[in-house]
């Protein structure tokens, strides 16, 4: 079937996917201390209620990815319930 195969990337696209990301000059992202990272519970991160999810290609850490893997299956929503729980504590601080 036609349909079942994945449609090819021009060369814009495979360049733009190959390029890093580039944020806004002017803005800089603040780094948290690992301190204020380790203080919270993480085991206790609610994945957030079902909505509509960007497709995204994110780079991770090996480590990082055999770590969420190894606790079952919903890995992809667990880590996206710990980046949520990260934006939130950010916006919390006024940091967003």
């Amino acid at each position: 079937m036609v349909d079942d195969v994945p449609k090819r990337l021009s060369i814009a696209e495979k360049r733009a996917l190959a390029s890093p990301l580039v944020l806004n000059p002017t803005e800089r992202v603040k780094e948290l201390p690992v301190e204020a990272l380790s203080t919270g519970d993480w085991t206790e991160a609610v994945a957030p209620e079902q909505s509509r999810k960007k497709l995204i290609s994110l780079r991770v850490d090996p480590e990082v990815l055999d770590f969420f893997k190894a606790q079952g299956p919903g890995y992809q929503t667990r880590m996206n319930a710990v980046l949520m729980a990260y934006m939130q504590v950010k916006k919390e601080m006024g940091q967003a």
